[in-house]
């Protein structure tokens, strides 16, 4: 069947502006599976009190097979310095979607309290910049004689600034963050680049039974542009080298992830999202795999510690 050019304007005007509501739905704050494994992309205060630099490297294809699909990038750094009680951090996230790149670069501080014994509270701050590219001169709509039809380029850049504490308690940790919050700052119904407040939070557990086994339980919440998208994941670790598990992200995926220690140094995982929403016909799943490269430090008597925010 032939439709007609004004059908087809129709239709081409159409996906644009689905492309465009569900850039909005997931704007400022990409989905990532294997962020459990370094948070301080969106809670600053996720910082390991041990002395160690934590370089964390992870790209994600979304919804591949899906024409103009997410594909994301995220480099996340941390380290701790034990003298003064306080966390160093970086983290840059990039995502082309359609038409559209964006890319939050952000620097973090945190500082962590001392409750006795494997106890800690830390409490961090995050500011960056977020930036945004629209190449509207790539849409072509065929056939149209609409004037109105004539879409440009977009930059902006906006600063960008987040908040987060967490509590480790032993075997387990608690975190509570809030991101993009300069964006009360900016008039949604007119700029569409405004970025969107995004509220986090994760409990996570250390559930070693026995030195050559271990259940490894994280749930997380993730609350931005008046969405929330809730996930649990659960690994099995086998000899402190070997993980494997999965999980569900509500009305969104089913996950499955497994990795390995490389030495001391390298570790490195994969995750499959097999997609459970409304555009589940139209993809084949999304695929991450992450690196991560940790170095210790020289460390300091009593400032040791065992936290679940990696698996050691």
């Amino acid at each position: 069947m032939r439709l007609k050019p004004r059908h087809r304007t129709c239709l081409a005007l159409l996906a644009v502006l689905l492309c465009a509501f569900s850039l909005r739905a997931q704007n400022s704050t990409p989905t990532f599976t294997q962020q459990m494994f370094h948070k301080v992309n969106f809670n600053p205060a996720a910082v390991r009190p041990d002395p160690v630099v934590d370089v964390f490297l992870l790209g994600r294809m979304q919804w591949v097979g899906f024409d103009g699909a997410p594909k994301s990038i995220m480099l996340n750094a941390s380290g701790y310095l034990p003298e003064i009680r306080s966390g160093i951090s970086g983290s840059v996230i990039g995502e082309t979607f359609g038409h559209t790149f964006w890319m939050n670069a952000k620097f973090g501080y945190s500082y962590h309290l001392h409750l006795g014994r494997m106890n800690y509270l830390s409490f961090g701050l995050g500011a960056g910049v977020l930036y945004k590219n629209f190449a509207g001169h790539k849409i072509k709509v065929e056939d149209s004689d609409d004037p109105y039809i004539d879409y440009e380029d977009v930059n902006d850049v906006k600063p960008d600034v987040d908040f987060g504490l967490m509590f480790t308690f032993n075997k387990f940790s608690f975190g509570l963050s809030a991101t993009h919050l300069t964006a009360w700052a900016y008039n949604r119904k007119k700029d569409y680049f405004a970025p969107q407040e995004g509220y986090h939070a994760f409990l996570q557990v250390k559930g070693d039974i026995s030195p050559k086994f271990a259940i490894d339980p994280y749930i997380a919440a993730h609350y931005v542009n008046g969405f929330l998208q809730a996930e649990a994941i659960v690994n099995f670790r086998i000899l402190d080298i070997f993980w494997i598990g999965g999980g569900y992200r509500y009305s969104d995926a089913v996950v499955l992830m497994a990795g390995a220690k490389i030495g001391k140094v390298f570790s490195i995982g994969y995750s499959y999202d097999l997609g459970m929403g409304g555009l589940k016909k139209y993809h084949s799943g999304s695929h991450e795999i992450f690196l991560s490269l940790k170095f210790e430090t020289t460390r300091k008597v009593g400032e040791v510690t065992d936290t679940p925010l990696m698996f050691e």
